[in-house]
């Protein structure tokens, strides 16, 4: 009973990140998103171009520009993003 309830402590206590939150006045929550993406969206037109904004949006992570970051983190996930079944192509 003992290791039953420490178990369910644990389980109630942590929370799953999918790094699905938005303006989190933190850029590492779109890159986790993207990275979520990234490995199931190899076939979108605009794949390496994403990927360009997604090194640009890093450049500007460690630099601490947080708006910036999340801004082209944003372009970067619409490149890859699939809008009424189709990706962007422009």
């Amino acid at each position: 009973m003992k290791y039953f309830t420490i178990l369910i402590f644990f389980l109630l206590s942590s929370y799953a990140y999918a790094g699905h939150s938005r303006d989190g006045a933190s850029c590492v929550d779109d890159l986790v998103h993207y990275q979520n993406m990234e490995g199931k969206r190899t076939d979108a037109p605009l794949f390496a171009e994403s990927q360009k904004w997604r090194d640009k949006a890093v450049e500007m992570n460690v630099g601490r520009d947080i708006e910036k970051c999340e801004e082209y983190l944003e372009e970067a996930l619409r490149m890859i993003r699939k809008s009424g079944g189709e990706y962007p192509t422009e």
